[in-house]
């Protein structure tokens, strides 16, 4: 058996290497059971999601450049809504100032959601700065949404109203990319039919296709409407396709083709991008091709990405 000096030799020395591992710790979360709509006016829903982080190459963000947020945004810790509790939260270690968390970087919440992802939220204030990792301070910082001073898009308690956060809708701007693998942790957790093939809810949507299309996994419905009409270019008659996918969801999609629903195959060099956008894929199709005067049928076949 250690001498009793020896064992507590050997505690502090673990209580000294937790401290090193664990960091300056950030708590970050918006009060429990508050207010937070949409630009609509609905409750924010469990699509949404905050990430802590902050921009590199000293981008600043504003209203009018939410095209270019994405390229720019580093995240350093990302937590989902919960819509029942009306909260986020989160719990980061600071543990170095690599770029672009140096020291004293302005750090922001970024909030994001809806079904096509355009519902979003920037916020910080004055005092949120990216700190040292001091490993001997066990303070925490307590960045509360409540105390932002600074909202870039949306709204933080709005004078005269009952929220206390309210997105604001964005047009032609993708939010942060996001995986397969990341999305199914966050939206299929505790789900045992999780696999890109399965289909959670039972609903003949595959997982992967809600992963897409940015319908919830967890519940019965239907994809988004497929917008579907012939148009006439340069003497050549087509069918355009509009296609509303999610642009932010990190995945190769195809367009393929079959004469009977049975044997299908890619559209391959036929098929035109007329448009990718956030909005909608859109894609032209001649008509006429052989064999002649047969119906045609159309669908998305989507690989996803991590």
């Amino acid at each position: 058996m250690l001498p009793l000096r020896h064992f507590i030799q050997g505690l502090l020395l673990m209580l000294v290497l937790s401290l090193v591992a664990e960091g300056r710790t950030i708590r970050w979360f918006c009060d429990p059971q508050t207010i937070n709509h949409t630009s609509g006016g609905s409750a924010m829903d469990g699509s949404f999601r905050f990430e802590l982080g902050a921009f590199a190459s000293g981008f600043v963000p504003t209203a009018e450049n939410t095209s270019q947020w994405a390229a720019h945004w580093v995240a350093a810790q990302r937590v989902t809504y919960n819509s029942t509790n009306k909260v986020f939260s989160g719990q980061h270690a600071v543990t170095s100032n690599a770029s672009p968390f140096t020291l004293n970087t302005a750090a922001y919440v970024w909030g994001f959601g809806g079904r096509a992802g355009d519902e979003w939220i920037l916020f910080r204030d004055s005092t949120w700065v990216w700190p040292e990792p001091d490993d001997t301070n066990p303070i925490p910082l307590n960045w509360n949404a409540k105390n932002a001073t600074q909202v870039v898009v949306g709204t933080i308690q709005g004078s005269g109203t009952p929220f206390l956060m309210k997105s604001a809708a964005v047009e032609e701007s993708v939010p942060p990319p996001t995986g397969y693998p990341r999305w199914s942790e966050e939206e299929l957790a505790g789900v045992v039919l999780n696999a890109p093939e399965d289909d959670a809810d039972g609903d003949g949507i595959e997982n992967v296709l809600e992963f897409a299309f940015g319908t919830n996994p967890r519940v019965r419905d239907h994809l988004p409407g497929i917008v579907a009409g012939k148009v006439t270019a340069g003497g050549v008659d087509y069918i355009q396709l509009a296609i509303p996918r999610r642009m932010d969801r990190v995945a190769s999609l195809e367009l393929q083709t079959s004469l009977d629903l049975v044997a299908w195959g890619p559209a391959g060099a036929s098929v035109s991008v007329v448009g990718d956008v956030p909005s909608a894929w859109t894609l032209r199709y001649p008509l006429g091709l052989p064999p002649e005067n047969s119906r045609r049928f159309f669908r998305v076949h989507v690989e996803p990405g991590s």
